[in-house]
């Protein structure tokens, strides 16, 4: 695949906000959002993704519900690693050059062939090492420098831990650009997790002076290898994050805030738990 080089100037630190005028696309959006629009044209994905079905759940959260079917009964195979992936699928290597300290390593870029939204990408740190799904500093760097490159307040790169919805055993990110903001803005032993980075407001909140930078989120979860029975949707990032992609029009029409709730906390830990992994994180991060 082509390379994309980038230098410390060409993350955008200062992306424009959704009540903003819109920015204009970074180099990075523009070349990926180009070639996957090609392979879409191509037919290189396992449907043609046109305009998805989306509401606003009525509730404080105000969740993001979406109707995409073609997802749920087309999904690719699991595949034991992504060396299987067609040459077409891959967009570009991404490198960093100069900048101070090393450089993360290099990302190669491939399209989702089961997309969720447009532009969703895989990001593979070397896939022909066949590391297993999990996160290590280097590949988190070099996802949160893929952030940086776009100027979209939409663009979002998240992992999905084994057990916390990750599908096969071999490192790979996420990257898709959604088009509305959702309602967000290290693991333990036999702890599952998600992570997802995101433009967003510091902690203070907007008006602060510091500007819009990412936001970094962690759930450590209890683990769930396979589908659970009875379970209207998978839970994995996207659902953590806000966004519940449905398979199905009823499931899509008639669902609630309290029943998406209900669905998603089966997988959170006790509180008691979640505070003592908390204050473990801290203590770490001390050190």
């Amino acid at each position: 695949p082509e390379e994309f080089a980038y230098g410390e100037e060409d993350l955008v630190l200062q992306a424009a906000g959704w009540g903003g005028p819109d920015s204009a696309p970074s180099r990075f959006d523009r070349v990926l959002l180009a070639g996957w629009n090609d392979r879409m044209e191509r037919g290189l994905f396992r449907y043609r993704l046109g305009p998805l079905p989306t509401r606003v759940l009525p509730g404080a959260l105000r969740l993001v519900a979406q109707l995409n079917e073609q997802r749920s009964a087309e999904r690719r195979p699991p595949q034991p690693n992504f060396t299987r992936l067609r040459p077409a699928e891959l967009l570009f290597r991404l490198r960093r050059t100069g900048g101070p300290g090393p450089p993360p390593e290099p990302l190669l870029v491939a399209i989702n062939a089961s997309p969720l939204e447009r532009g969703h990408v895989l990001l593979l740190p070397e896939p022909a090492r066949r590391l297993p799904q999990v996160l290590t500093a280097p590949a988190l760097r070099g996802a949160l420098e893929a952030a940086l490159l776009s100027a979209h307040p939409g663009f979002r790169v998240g992992f999905n831990g084994l057990g916390g919805g990750a599908s096969v055993n071999h490192l790979h990110l996420h990257g898709l650009y959604l088009d509305r903001p959702l309602p967000l803005h290290l693991g333990a032993a036999g702890l599952a997790c998600n992570v997802l980075a995101t433009r967003g407001d510091p902690p203070a909140g907007p008006g602060t002076g510091a500007g819009r930078g990412l936001r970094v989120l962690l759930w450590a979860r209890r683990p769930l290898f396979g589908p659970k029975a009875g379970e209207p949707f998978a839970v994995a990032l996207c659902e953590l994050a806000g966004l519940l992609p449905l398979p199905t029009e009823p499931l899509y029409r008639d669902i609630t805030e309290a029943q998406a709730l209900s669905a998603i906390r089966q997988h959170l830990l006790p509180e008691p738990e979640l505070l003592q992994l908390g204050g473990e994180l801290a203590r770490l991060l001390e050190n």
